[in-house]
């Protein structure tokens, strides 16, 4: 009888263990442990020093070393994950960041005729998004290139009576922008070394007077450590990306042609009335009436004819008109400087720009470059802003209303800032292009 039930609970062993090897190795559901994204933290010293520009016969700048600091967190989709974006593939697996820095200009000191102190930019504190890219990565090497914007605040801008000579910061908050090379080099596979070459801009645009904008450039060292890469990841995942990209790049696209049809409201103050406080008061005619320039709205709305020529990039050429009610104030600003000759003034304006997009998921950077068909701005319009107009900004196409956007611009002539543009817009039409045989 004890043997009869010994030999049963061996069958019965033996047939539990092949009933898990056998459920291990076909029948049971093996989770996929590789993360979608792989996140980081990091942080960033660098050098700096402002470009120098020349006001009131002189060079404004006296002295112009400063430096950055910065924290950040970044998100990079996973080359092993088998559901990766489309965008991400034709960028490479781009970066993206999101941070904030101090911009120490505590040191930098500006200074024209007879003041009789030093004006300070201070410190300027930015918060930003970024979007890094690797043009080149091997297993241990990279080089590739960054955009950033965002929003910043600056600690002393333009007083009339304290800090009289900071031309370049007219107001406490600013639009910021960056960009810049690296080059990166892997220390282990988890931390990352970079060294790079930047160039950090802020201004108002022309929401406030002054605004010649702060320019900077100078060599930043980054760090940044991997919070959770995959075990047994190598770092880079090298030969995994270029087979993913391999296999991307047979995956044909249908070029397609649609309208562009926007409209936005642009936000300025006059450059003539500054000018008139500036140059034809007296200083203690500006200390008593103070800095109060009003700030103008400009309408405008814009037709384009786009191509979209591949996944990520459209160009197109349009039409754009604006109506800005302010100007008719121009003329009376005009007399108060003496301006003798009549110059012509309409609120009307006319463009005519060459338009292109570079899209990522939902977001896309959108770039202009055009002339006037016809403007008349009087005395400040022939004088002081150049026939040339160029945007850039950013726009975002909600997921679930993918035809309309909503966005904003930078607006400039000739890198003179002309007002900042809140925008909306929408794609109309899908006019599939043939396709060559």
């Amino acid at each position: 009888m004890k043997g009869l039930f010994r030999r049963y609970m061996l069958l019965v062993c033996v047939s539990v263990s092949f009933a898990s090897m056998n459920a291990e190795g076909t029948d049971a559901v093996v989770t996929d442990s590789v993360p979608k994204f792989i996140y980081s933290v990091g942080g960033e010293a660098a050098m700096n020093h402002l470009l120098n520009i020349e006001m009131r016969g002189e060079k404004l700048v006296k002295r112009g070393w400063g430096s950055n600091y910065s924290l950040f967190m970044n998100s990079q989709a996973n080359p092993l994950d088998s559901a990766i974006s489309v965008y991400d593939r034709v960028f490479g697996f781009p970066t993206l960041e999101a941070g904030v820095q101090l911009l120490d200009y505590s040191h930098v000191r500006m200074h024209t005729e007879d003041t009789p102190y030093m004006s300070r930019p201070g410190y300027v504190w930015a918060a930003y998004i970024a979007f890094r890219r690797d043009i080149y990565r091997n297993r241990k090497w990279s080089f590739g290139y960054a955009l950033e914007n965002g929003l910043s605040l600056c600690s002393r801008p333009y007083n009339t009576i304290t800090n009289v000579d900071n031309d370049m910061i007219g107001q406490h908050l600013s639009v910021y922008f960056g960009c810049g090379l690296y080059t990166g080099y892997r220390v282990t596979p988890e931390v990352e070394l970079s060294l790079g070459f930047e160039y950090k801009h802020n201004s108002n645009g022309a929401t406030d007077r002054p605004n010649k904008g702060s320019n900077a450039y100078g060599l930043a060292l980054r760090g940044r450590c991997d919070l959770n890469r995959p075990d047994g990841d190598n770092g880079l995942t090298y030969h995994e990306r270029l087979r993913q990209l391999q296999k991307f790049k047979k995956a044909p696209f249908e070029p397609y042609m649609y309208l562009d049809i926007d409209a936005s409201v642009g936000f300025r103050t006059m450059y003539e009335e500054w000018l008139y406080h500036r140059d034809y008061l007296t200083s203690d005619e500006r200390i008593a009436q103070g800095k109060d320039l009003g700030l103008h709205t400009v309408w405008s709305t814009g037709l384009t004819p786009m191509v979209r020529y591949n996944q990520v990039h459209a160009s197109g050429l349009g039409l754009e008109y604006a109506f800005g009610g302010y100007l008719a104030r121009s003329r009376m600003i005009e007399k108060m400087c003496g301006v003798e000759k009549n110059y012509r003034h309409s609120k009307h304006t006319l463009y005519i720009h060459a338009h292109h997009e570079v899209y990522y998921k939902h977001l896309s950077l959108a770039m202009s470059l055009g002339t006037f068909l016809f403007r008349q701005h009087g005395w400040v319009g022939d004088f002081y802003e150049p026939p040339l107009v160029e945007t850039v900004g950013i726009r975002y196409y909600p997921k679930f209303f993918k035809p309309f956007y909503l966005g904003y611009n930078l607006k400039a002539n000739l890198g003179k800032a002309y007002a900042i543009e809140i925008k909306a817009g929408l794609h109309a039409g899908h006019w599939r292009l043939k396709k060559k045989k």
